[in-house]
Formats: structure tokens, sequence, C-alpha cells
């Protein structure tokens, strides 16, 4: 799973493939090296890169100028690859929100994969992170003793001032957004309601997938209304004409007369 998907264009095809991308130095136009879900490694381009939280079989490794060549032409990729740069995973979140001070909790909620807590001059926030999203709360006030590290946090969303984020289809990197709030809390900042309009989608796919889930689903329709008109209601196979005969779930198949 991959916060940020790269989408790529290899040599030899101009259909753009997302893969996992794990560095925010990364832009539009950069080469880089694929490893592919079979273990090939390829140059490649980045068309775009989106904030998707997919799951992709291929991954960037390093730029291109990261990697060298044996005498064979094969590609040889840098220690360390691959190469992490910046915050693009729930852990590189969690380790940079405990360097500014935050607490990590115990979630008393399966959903959450971890709660951080802190308190200012005038309120408590806690920050729940999730599969999918983060979560943030701000509340009356509680005693910083109270916040002992990697104790059972039992408050929920249901008061206070809350938002839910999604990960998906944000325009920033969320990461980085709820990091800024961190700090921004922890400085007694007054300007914190931006930071609870909600953003990114649960619904992880991209308008071109949607639009061929509609048409798929209208094929199916379209198919379902002639199986309804041509079956005897018994739910076998139902005849066409010519040897076609098209089954219940509407696939059409040669079966002969």
């Amino acid at each position: 799973m991959s916060y940020i998907i790269a989408l790529v264009k290899f040599l030899d095809s101009d259909q753009p493939f997302p893969v996992e991308c794990f560095r925010t130095d990364l832009a539009a136009h950069d080469q880089i090296v694929v490893r592919l879900g079979n273990g090939q490694l390829r140059y490649a381009l980045v068309v775009a890169i989106k904030y998707l939280n997919w799951d992709c079989k291929g991954r960037i490794e390093c730029k291109a100028s990261e990697s060298s060549e044996n005498h064979l032409g094969d590609i040889v990729l840098p220690y360390g690859s691959p190469i992490n740069m910046g915050i693009t995973t729930h852990a590189a979140f969690v380790f940079a929100a405990k360097g500014l001070g935050w607490i990590p909790l115990k979630p008393s909620q399966r959903t959450y994969r971890n709660v951080l807590g802190s308190t200012n001059e005038t309120s408590t926030a806690y920050v729940f992170v999730r599969r999918n999203g983060i979560d943030i709360k701000i509340s009356e006030k509680v005693s910083k003793e109270l916040l002992k590290p990697y104790s059972l946090c039992q408050c929920s969303l249901s008061d206070g001032i809350t938002v839910r984020h999604s990960l998906s289809h944000t325009s920033f990197n969320l990461f980085e957004g709820i990091l800024r709030f961190c700090r921004s809390f922890a400085a007694n900042g007054r300007d914190l309601e931006r930071y609870f309009v909600p953003v990114g989608s649960s619904d992880k796919r991209t308008e071109e997938l949607k639009a061929m889930s509609v048409a798929r689903k209208s094929q199916h329709s379209e198919m379902q209304d002639i199986y309804d008109a041509c079956s005897d209601g018994g739910g076998g196979p139902a005849y066409l004409g010519d040897g076609m005969w098209i089954t219940s779930t509407g696939r059409i198949e040669d079966q002969g007369r």
C-alpha cells in the first residue's frame, strides 16, 4: 500500500502505469527506475504524482541518475534502495509527530492504527491514524499527566471539535498537512479552523475508473434485459438464435443449436 502513487510511462508504451512511490522529491518528467511485480527493473518517466493510497505491484526504486549499469547493461540499484524521501507512510508520520512532542496512546478501537495526544494552554488534541485516513479532535484541556505514553485512549469523535480526513484524492500530502496542525496546536495557534475542513475521498477510484464502472453496470443491465426477454423464467440459458445462448449473468455463449 502506498499513499503516493506515481503514474509512469515506459519507453515501449504510451499508457500510464501506476506504481508505488515512497519519496516526495519527484515530479513530472523525472526519469526513474521501477521494479515491476515480477522483479524486473525498468527505466520509466514520471507522468504525474497522485495521492491515491493504492496497493500496486510495481514501485519506484530510485531516480535514474542514482542508478548505474554493469558491463552487461543491467540496471544496478544504489545501496539502500528503494530510496525513501520525506513523510510518505503512516510510520514516518507517527515518528515525526512524536518528534514534535506528541504522546503516543493506545487506541481503544481497532479502526485506528495509532493515536497521538497533546495539550496546549487551553485544549487537548488527539490525532487518530487510520489505514485510509487521519482524524483530528480538539476537546477541553485535560491534565498532561493523564496523557501517559501508550496508555489507553478512551476518547472518541462523538464530542469536541472533530474532522475525518481521507488519504485518497487529497490535493496535497495529508501527512505533512497534519504535521503542520501538530505544530500550530503546540504553538497555541488561533487559526486552527482550516485543519477541520474534510479533505480526500473514501472512494479510491479515479474519475476514469468510475466511468468504466458505470459503463460496465449499464452494459450488464442491457444484457440482463435481453436475458429476461428471452428466458423461460427457469434460470437456465436462453436461446438467442444461430447457436448463441445468453446466461442468467448476461454472458453470451456459443452452445450450438
